[in-house]
Order: C-alpha cells, then sequence, then structure tokens
C-alpha cells in the first residue's frame, strides 16, 4: 500500500469538541485484491482492477447556533472508476449530543433531521466495466444488458419509490445515466424547514412515505 499525501485540519474548538473538521487522501494505492469479501467495493477485483488509485476527502462543520452539521464535501474517487460526492445539511445536533451519556448514535436517532442533502455520481470507467462482466455472466450482449437496466430504471424505479414525481424524476436520470454513464446529479430538500427526522426514516413504511416530504431534483448529464 502507499499514500501520496494526507492532510488533517481542525476547526476552533467548543469544550474540546473541534467544530469543523476535514480529511484528505490523495493517492491511496493498494492491491485490488486487498478489498475482496468487502461489501460493495469486494466487487471490484472481479471487474478487472488489478490496483486501486483511491482519493478521499471528508469535510464536515458545527455551527452551534444553528444546530446544524454542515457536510460541506464528503467524496471518494478512483482512477477508472469514478467519483461520488455528497454534500448536505443535517439540523438538530446540539451541545447536547457531545455532553450526553447515551450513546451518540442513540440520541442523534431522536434529535437529528437532515436538511438537505446533494449526492454527484460520476462515471469515468467503472460502469462499463460492470457492464461487460455483467454480461458475461449472463450470456448477453453488453448492449442488450444495458437496455435491461435503462428499462429497469425508467419502469421499476419509481414504482419502487411510490409513483410520485420525484420518483419519476429520480427513474428517469438514472435511466439517462445507464445509457449514456456520465454524472448523474440527485438534489434533495425536507419540505419542512425543521428537516426529515432520521427516527422519520426508521419508521417509514416505504419509500414513498419518505418522498411525500422532500423536494427532490434529478438530472443526467
Amino acid at each position: 500500500m502507499a499514500l501520496r499525501d494526507a492532510a488533517l485540519s481542525f476547526g476552533p474548538l467548543k469544550d474540546g469538541v473541534p467544530t469543523a473538521g476535514r480529511l484528505s487522501l490523495s493517492g491511496l494505492v493498494m492491491p485490488a485484491a486487498t478489498v475482496a469479501g468487502a461489501p460493495v467495493i469486494g466487487a471490484l477485483p472481479g471487474y478487472g482492477y488489478r490496483d486501486l488509485d483511491l482519493d478521499l476527502v471528508a469535510d464536515l462543520a458545527w455551527d452551534e447556533g444553528r444546530r446544524e452539521v454542515s457536510l460541506r464535501e464528503v467524496a471518494l474517487s478512483g482512477r477508472d472508476m469514478g467519483a461520488v460526492r455528497l454534500t448536505g445539511t443535517v439540523g438538530g445536533i446540539g451541545p447536547e449530543i457531545f455532553a450526553s451519556g447515551m450513546p451518540a448514535s442513540e440520541l442523534l436517532m431522536f434529535t437529528a433531521s437532515a436538511k438537505t442533502l446533494d449526492l454527484t455520481v460520476e462515471n469515468t470507467g467503472l460502469f462499463e466495466r460492470f457492464i461487460a462482466t455483467q454480461s458475461r455472466a449472463l450470456s448477453l450482449k453488453p448492449e442488450e444488458l444495458r437496455q435491461e437496466y435503462v428499462s429497469a430504471s425508467q419502469f421499476g424505479v419509481p414504482i419502487i419509490l411510490g409513483g410520485s414525481a420525484g420518483a419519476r424524476a429520480i427513474g428517469t436520470a438514472m435511466g439517462q445515466f445507464v445509457q449514456k454513464p456520465g454524472r448523474l446529479v440527485l438534489k434533495a430538500r425536507a419540505r419542512d424547514a425543521a428537516g426529515l427526522g432520521f427516527a422519520d426514516f426508521a419508521l417509514a413504511r416505504s419509500p414513498a412515505a419518505i418522498l411525500d416530504r422532500v423536494e427532490v431534483e434529478a438530472k443526467a448529464e
């Protein structure tokens, strides 16, 4: 394994807790076999990758007055693979999170709420390798399999997500991305200014129950 560059910085402290932090790792290189068996990324060796060359950024800030944590940038990218970038705002994060005797994960379930979430997925080679590998496994031509995924995205995803306008927008954008895999952008905003509580996600009976409370934008570029 090798690492070309790394940096870690913190913002001002509040009762001993940093109010901001940024971690960046550039050129984290390792054999693809290292991640074999791991969830999701464990499939990479099967797609023909011998080595992984990864960059990671995690940049967060806490605003005590607004009781919010800003995900200014959480991103993972890989050479000849692509990138995933996430930004957003989580509300209901006050000083009690750091001072309570209750585990933070349990307290967040009752107090935290998602306000905004922006997700960008960019393909620079991984999707083509995925299609090639799956088409061989299924004895299909790559273009035949691609069209099946396009149909599943455009018609199946809206049904799974409840058929709302937001669900249809997501399905359409996903279908366009599969057809021409470049960049997929999803943006979500809670309709309630207070956000959508983490407990609401846990108790929701279906994806539609969540999407009804969220404004969604989706596009493929």
